[in-house]
C-alpha cells in the first residue's frame, strides 16, 4: 500500500458517510488552484470579481479605496459567507472567505475540500498530513494544500476569532507587504498618549 492510499484510508476513517471511498478514488487531487472557473495564478481581479457576482455573489458596501467584499451565502458552497479580494498590480493576491465554523454546512464544505484538493498538511514548523479533516467536529487549527502553480489553499480554524479559507499567491502577497513598507513611526515624543 502506497503512503498517498494509506492517507487516504486514514481520512475514510472520520470522514462523513457521504465521502466514500469510491468518490475518494475517483477524484485525484487538483493540481492547480481555481476559484469560479479560473486558474487563479496571476488571473485578472476584474475577471474573478465578475466571476463571483455572476456566480450568485452580492457586492458589500465599503469605503472608497478598500479590499472588495462580496456576500457569497448565495452562491450555494456550503459555510462560505464573506468574500475579501485583495488584489496587487490588478492580480488576484489572495482571496480570503469568512467560513461559518460550526454545523452541517462545515462538515460539508471540508467534505468538499477533502475531496477535491485531497489530505491538507498541517500550517506549522513541521507540517504533517492531517486525516481527520473531513470528521464531525471541526479542527482547531491550520491546514493547508500548495499547488504546482505555487498557490496555495488554507483553511483556519482559531481557537478565538473568525474560521476563513484562503486561497492566496505566496508571491504577489510577500510583493505587497514590500510595497507597503513598515507602519511610519511617529517622530515626536509619544509618552502622553498611552
Amino acid at each position: 500500500m502506497s503512503r498517498r492510499q494509506f492517507l487516504r484510508l486514514i481520512a475514510l476513517l472520520g470522514a462523513p458517510a457521504a465521502l466514500t471511498p469510491a468518490a475518494l478514488a475517483q477524484s485525484a487531487p487538483e493540481r492547480t488552484l481555481s476559484l469560479y472557473g479560473l486558474a487563479l495564478k496571476d488571473t485578472d481581479a476584474t475577471r474573478l470579481l465578475e466571476a463571483a457576482l455572476a456566480a450568485g455573489g452580492v457586492r458589500q458596501p465599503g469605503p472608497p479605496g478598500s479590499a472588495p467584499v462580496l456576500d457569497t451565502r448565495g452562491i450555494g458552497v456550503p459555510a462560505l459567507q464573506r468574500l475579501t479580494l485583495v488584489v496587487h498590480e490588478g492580480k488576484v493576491a489572495s482571496v480570503r472567505f469568512l467560513v461559518k465554523g460550526y454545523g452541517e454546512d462545515n462538515v460539508e464544505l471540508r467534505a468538499l475540500l477533502l475531496g477535491k484538493y485531497g489530505i491538507p498538511m498541517t500550517v506549522g514548523a513541521r507540517p504533517l498530513p492531517f486525516a481527520g479533516f473531513a470528521g464531525r467536529a471541526a479542527p482547531r487549527g491550520g491546514f493547508r494544500w500548495t499547488f504546482d502553480d505555487g498557490m496555495t489553499l488554507t483553511y483556519e480554524h482559531p481557537r478565538i476569532g473568525d474560521v476563513t479559507l484562503s486561497y492566496e499567491d505566496p508571491v504577489r502577497m510577500a510583493a505587497l507587504a514590500a510595497a507597503s513598507g513598515p507602519a511610519p513611526r511617529p517622530t515626536e515624543d509619544v509618552r502622553g498618549r498611552f
